[in-house]
């Protein structure tokens, strides 16, 4: 098979004939015009060789084409044939390649796209996220400040608590303590009451013994029972009082025995009074009789502080059952809270746990995908290259081919003698 530039090359050879013959004046122009042609071509050869030999392919091929020439009369279209061949390898190569760089390509667009699309999915919810915690930080910390709060009141209300019933508890020891005193002194004005009544009974005897019987007056019956073996020995038990001396000496043993808060000075007072009193029977009588009717003015002032301090007992104690029924609803109310905001703290700390978790995954999503886009993006383009390095070599390789082609078909024997000398 001849290339068309050999083709060209046979038709001019004929023109120069056909001048030769029509023009035999112009031959010399024409032989002139030739020769450089063939200069021209020479160079053209020259540069054709060179161009095969500065590649590993071109020189490949033509140490191939030397085997050729070696074997004796080679054929020349066996040579393009099997030089031609070698460009149906690489236009097939190239097609092949071609199909792969486009499943390729194809492959990387979805693949880079889907990644993409799960990269700004995944920076949506990490962004829904983060808001979402800025909201529930806030919360949180104002959750934990008014558990706080809570706490401190629970604490305020147990001590007040506390306090109260610590206070309740002093009021009624000291209620206490004034019943006790005002029984122990109404026992011990009920006592000398009976001393005195005891020597009135005594005058009241000896002066009806000489006066018309007559009704006694401020004839009066106690309940109050004492036992006399509290202050009085045996002898004393039964003991009628003849003079204001006795009376004295039992009202101040009296007061030895019998703790009298507040009325002590009282009984000294009446003691000292028996003890100064003249035993005259007349004056005697007068002065027991103010003396008895002086005791039950005290008597009923110790029987109206007794009742005062009862009712101020019971008003205390009311007051303290409503306070401390208010401070134990309050108390149980402000538990109640502390319960719920306990829970809503916790329910925050897991909420802002689990988003955290969540953040936190699919941030490494991001950079998961990220990373991998990169890889994907860096292969995707490694091939390309490859793709366009092997494009761009297998055009090079269709150009020596092709000069390859041209040798054979029309420079065969130049390209016979090149390679043989050397």
């Amino acid at each position: 098979m001849k290339t068309k530039r050999h083709i060209q090359h046979h038709l001019f050879d004929s023109n120069i004939l056909e001048q030769y013959k029509t023009n035999k004046n112009g031959f010399f122009s024409i032989v002139l015009t030739f020769l450089l042609i063939l200069g021209s071509q020479a160079a053209d050869f020259d540069q054709q060789v060179e161009e095969l030999q500065n590649s590993n392919f071109g020189q490949t091929i033509l140490q191939t084409i030397l085997m050729e020439l070696q074997t004796g009369d080679p054929v020349v279209s066996n040579l393009i044939d099997m030089v031609q061949g070698l460009e149906t390898t690489l236009e097939n190569e190239q097609e092949r390649d071609d199909k792969r760089i486009a499943r390729i390509t194809q492959n990387c667009d979805i693949d880079i796209n889907t990644l993409k699309d799960q990269i700004n999915q995944n920076t949506v919810n990490s962004l829904t996220l983060k808001s979402e915690l800025d909201s529930l930080n806030p919360q949180k910390v104002s959750a934990v400040a008014s558990l706080e709060r809570k706490n401190n009141e629970i604490n305020d209300l147990k001590a007040e608590l506390n306090y109260q019933t610590h206070k309740r508890e002093t009021e009624t020891i000291t209620y206490q303590v004034i019943l006790d005193n005002l029984e122990q002194a109404l026992f011990g004005v009920n006592q000398v009451k009976g001393y005195f009544n005891s020597y009135l009974d005594v005058l009241v005897k000896n002066r009806k013994r000489f006066d018309k019987p007559e009704p006694s007056f401020l004839q009066e019956t106690y309940s109050f029972k004492y036992d006399q073996s509290e202050v009085d020995d045996a002898e004393d038990q039964g003991q009628q009082f003849t003079s204001f001396t006795q009376v004295a000496a039992k009202v101040n043993k009296l007061k030895h025995h019998v703790h009298l808060e507040g009325y002590r000075a009282m009984l000294e007072m009446m003691s000292r009074l028996a003890a100064k009193a003249q035993d005259e029977p007349s004056q005697a009588e007068v002065l027991t009789r103010k003396v008895l009717s002086i005791l039950k003015q005290i008597e009923n002032y110790i029987q109206s502080e007794r009742i005062r301090e009862d009712q101020a007992e019971a008003l205390r104690s009311g007051n303290f059952d409503l306070l401390q029924t208010l401070l134990s609803d309050q108390l149980v109310q402000a538990s109640q809270d502390r319960t719920y905001m306990e829970g809503l703290v916790e329910s925050l700390s897991t909420r802002i746990q689990q988003a955290s978790n969540e953040k936190f995954e699919v941030d490494s999503k991001i950079v998961a995908k990220t990373r991998e886009l990169d890889n994907r993006e860096t292969d995707c383009r490694l091939k390309k290259n490859e793709y366009d390095t092997d494009t761009a070599n297998r055009i090079k390789q269709k150009r020596v081919v092709a000069v390859a082609v041209d040798l054979i078909s029309s420079k065969l024997g130049q390209l016979k003698r090149k390679l043989l000398a050397n």
